[in-house]
């Protein structure tokens, strides 16, 4: 039975009354309003989703569309409203990862999944109407704005943030609910930081530290531990001018590679007041090493002032992109439920990063690639200090905040360019950070060649013209990103 009630607690929402819709490779399980679950072929899940009489509970409506043979259909699809309740926050975009992520009972079956669908609407409702919400009355604001553009959920989340006691102004707050950058904190620059310390890390703290992080319940691996160890020898200090500490180390699959050099890389970066790189070719290493710092900062507030995620502005979100897209979408209002749905992540979201992180993949199939992955700089067409957004730009921020991190988690390209940079700014090598850890350092001549080569084909020298110029039709005046670098800026 649920729990009574507290005096003066505000009523627990309802969710809307509807069906729910689970799919399964070969059949689908219709659940009906009163409960009665019915087993369909997909071709009648089909039929019985075109002549329903109200949209379904679903989870990922297109992929469940695709799986019907439809081409789309109405659908309260729960992983539109769990972006909205619970915004930068990842699950996988499944029955069962609704329910691991909501902490509901795993369901076993396909009946089950149906079942759980509207548990998890009435679970992500009240969060949005219990006490303590983040930016609730933005969350207001965005919920308006994407209720009179046709949202199906909108009704039930101003009615879940209404009994919490957050109401949306009256008037149409499109234009100023959507514009996040309004809202979001701006970077201060401070001095730089001083030159850290040169304390080396003995063997014996390395593997002290390694066995901190790896628990008392791990499994022995004697080679981490040599690993570590040998890993020490970088950090010591140089004794010429020009003349680095390297270790080069080679590590069989299963020796855990990325806790061995984490191990004495946190020593040195906490004794010395210093910042560690750790450089890698893939983004899906970046994701696991970012993972396995976890185990060093277990307090996500602690971990994101001490671990910054660096990559290139294109896996980042643009704000300027974002704001372009809200004043078109005044003009379309369909495109509000996309961009209320990544304003409320842009609002959440632990660096901007669009590909990796705390960004849902699933969103930018549910959105589409223009209304996500598509608001980033993907072609080089930053304005820097002329924009508008620059103190709050998130890659502006990711780059002081990694001045003084203890660990910076890169690519080899970027670590590069970062470097090329320091020296020429500082007028010395010694501009950039002092320590580095190159994994996957194989791919380091690969990188290389993709950081500082460029081939330049008559198709992208027309682009090129385009970006710099604008339209090619005199006194034409392009809308947005289209109208060229000067008029952007």
């Amino acid at each position: 039975m649920p729990a009574p009630a507290q005096p003066g607690a505000p009523p627990a929402p309802s969710p809307p009354r509807a069906a729910a819709l689970a799919v399964a490779p070969r059949h689908a399980v219709w659940l009906a309003e009163d409960g009665a679950a019915t087993r369909l072929s997909l071709e009648a899940a089909a039929r019985r989703v075109t002549e329903a009489g109200r949209p379904p509970y679903v989870c990922h409506a297109r992929a469940v569309a695709g799986r019907l043979g439809l081409r789309d259909f109405a659908a309260l699809d729960l992983l539109e409203l769990f972006a909205f309740a619970r915004p930068a926050r990842l699950a996988l975009p499944t029955a069962r990862g609704l329910a691991r992520a909501l902490g509901l009972p795993l369901p076993g079956g396909t009946e089950a999944e149906a079942e759980t669908l509207p548990a998890a609407a009435a679970r992500l409702l009240a969060a949005l109407a219990a006490p303590g919400l983040v930016d609730a009355c933005a969350a207001a604001a965005v919920a308006q704005a994407m209720a009179r553009a046709g949202w199906l959920w909108g009704e039930a989340v101003l009615a879940a943030l209404a009994a919490g006691g957050r109401t949306a102004p009256g008037a149409d707050p499109a234009a100023g609910a959507l514009a996040v950058w309004t809202r979001l904190a701006e970077w201060q620059e401070t001095a730089p930081p001083g030159a850290p310390g040169q304390e080396p890390v003995a063997p014996a703290e390395a593997r002290r530290r390694l066995a901190t992080l790896l628990g008392e319940d791990a499994e022995p691996r004697p080679e981490q531990a040599d690993f570590a160890s040998a890993a020490c020898a970088a950090f010591d200090p140089t004794e010429a001018a020009g003349a680095p500490r390297v270790v080069l180390a080679e590590a069989g699959t299963g020796v855990g590679k990325t806790l061995g050099y984490v191990a004495p890389a946190s020593v040195w970066a906490e004794r010395n007041d210093g910042v560690v790189w750790l450089s890698t070719f893939t983004r899906n290493l970046q994701r696991q090493i970012d993972r396995e710092l976890d185990r060093l900062y277990p307090d996500a507030k602690a971990k994101a002032e001490r671990v910054v995620l660096r990559k290139g502005r294109e896996n980042y979100l643009c704000l300027l992109n974002l704001e372009e897209a809200a004043h078109r979408a005044a003009l379309v209002p369909g495109e509000r439920i996309a961009l209320g749905l990544m304003a409320r992540w842009a609002a959440a979201t632990r660096d901007g990063d669009m590909t990796g992180g705390d960004f849902p993949a699933w969103l930018a199939d549910l959105l589409g690639f223009a209304r996500t992955f598509g608001l980033a700089d993907r072609r080089g067409e930053c304005i820097y200090g002329a924009c508008a957004h620059y103190r709050r730009c998130f890659i502006e921020k990711s780059q002081r905040k990694a001045r003084r991190a203890d660990m910076v988690i890169a690519n080899h390209a970027l670590v590069m360019v970062q470097a090329v940079r320091a020296a020429f700014a500082s007028g010395d090598e010694h501009g950039g950070p002092l320590r580095y850890v190159f994994d996957e350092g194989h791919h380091l001549f690969d990188a290389a060649d993709g950081a500082f080569a460029a081939r330049l084909t008559g198709a992208e020298t027309r682009e090129l013209r385009r970006w710099l110029l604008g339209p090619e039709s005199a006194g034409r005046r392009a809308p947005g990103r289209a109208r060229g670098l000067h008029g952007r800026i």
